[in-house]
Protein backbone atom coordinates (compact mmCIF):
# COMPACT_ATOMS: atom_id res chain seq x y z
CA UNK A 1 0.00 0.00 0.00
CA UNK A 2 1.89 3.55 -1.63
CA UNK A 3 1.38 6.19 0.97
CA UNK A 4 0.93 9.63 -0.73
CA UNK A 5 2.44 12.57 0.04
CA UNK A 6 -0.44 14.32 2.57
CA UNK A 7 0.56 11.66 5.00
CA UNK A 8 3.86 12.39 5.17
CA UNK A 9 3.40 15.56 5.50
CA UNK A 10 0.93 15.12 8.33
CA UNK A 11 3.45 12.64 10.06
CA UNK A 12 6.51 15.44 9.45
CA UNK A 13 3.94 18.04 10.87
CA UNK A 14 3.34 15.99 14.35
CA UNK A 15 6.69 15.34 14.60
CA UNK A 16 7.72 18.99 14.31
CA UNK A 17 4.94 19.94 16.85
CA UNK A 18 6.18 17.29 19.52
CA UNK A 19 9.88 18.19 19.22
CA UNK A 20 8.70 21.92 19.75
CA UNK A 21 6.88 20.92 23.09
CA UNK A 22 9.52 18.44 24.14
CA UNK A 23 12.08 21.65 23.39
CA UNK A 24 9.86 24.57 25.33
CA UNK A 25 10.00 21.78 28.29
CA UNK A 26 13.56 21.83 28.60
CA UNK A 27 13.62 25.85 28.15
CA UNK A 28 11.58 26.01 31.13
CA UNK A 29 13.26 24.12 33.40
CA UNK A 30 16.42 26.29 32.52
CA UNK A 31 17.49 28.23 35.46
CA UNK A 32 18.47 32.22 35.28
CA UNK A 33 21.98 33.10 37.00
CA UNK A 34 19.97 34.65 39.41
CA UNK A 35 18.14 31.88 40.49
CA UNK A 36 21.46 29.90 40.68
CA UNK A 37 23.15 31.79 42.32
CA UNK A 38 20.02 32.36 44.98
CA UNK A 39 19.97 28.30 45.31
CA UNK A 40 24.27 28.46 45.86
CA UNK A 41 23.63 30.73 48.55
CA UNK A 42 20.99 28.89 50.28
CA UNK A 43 23.18 25.84 50.62
CA UNK A 44 26.14 27.40 51.33
CA UNK A 45 24.16 29.19 53.90
CA UNK A 46 23.21 25.77 54.99
CA UNK A 47 26.88 24.30 54.61
CA UNK A 48 28.17 26.93 57.20
CA UNK A 49 25.48 26.14 59.64
CA UNK A 50 26.30 22.32 59.27
CA UNK A 51 30.01 23.22 59.96
CA UNK A 52 29.29 25.27 63.16
CA UNK A 53 27.62 22.23 64.31
CA UNK A 54 30.11 19.78 63.24
CA UNK A 55 32.52 22.50 65.22
CA UNK A 56 30.86 22.30 68.67
CA UNK A 57 30.49 18.75 68.38
CA UNK A 58 34.16 17.82 68.09
CA UNK A 59 35.85 16.70 71.02
CA UNK A 60 38.93 15.13 69.21
CA UNK A 61 41.81 17.55 69.62
CA UNK A 62 43.32 16.37 66.24
CA UNK A 63 39.88 17.17 64.29
CA UNK A 64 39.49 20.61 66.11
CA UNK A 65 42.23 22.35 63.22
CA UNK A 66 39.75 20.37 60.75
CA UNK A 67 36.39 21.72 62.30
CA UNK A 68 37.79 25.57 61.82
CA UNK A 69 39.53 25.05 58.74
CA UNK A 70 35.74 23.73 57.27
CA UNK A 71 33.67 26.43 59.39
CA UNK A 72 35.80 29.53 57.78
CA UNK A 73 36.14 28.01 54.12
CA UNK A 74 32.38 27.73 54.49
CA UNK A 75 31.80 31.02 55.56
CA UNK A 76 34.31 32.57 53.33
CA UNK A 77 31.73 30.93 50.26
CA UNK A 78 28.66 32.22 52.02
CA UNK A 79 30.20 35.82 52.19
CA UNK A 80 31.41 35.75 48.51
CA UNK A 81 28.01 34.36 46.91
CA UNK A 82 26.19 36.56 48.97
CA UNK A 83 28.64 39.97 48.22
CA UNK A 84 27.58 39.01 44.79
CA UNK A 85 24.07 38.64 44.59
CA UNK A 86 24.41 42.30 46.26
CA UNK A 87 26.50 43.39 43.56
CA UNK A 88 24.03 41.83 40.88
CA UNK A 89 20.70 43.51 42.83
CA UNK A 90 19.15 40.49 43.09
CA UNK A 91 16.51 40.48 46.09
Amino acid sequence: MAKNKSYYEEKAKKIIEYANLLSNSFKAKEKTEEERILESLKEAHREWKDKEEYFQSVKEPELIDHAIYELEASKIKYMYLLKKMKKMNIE
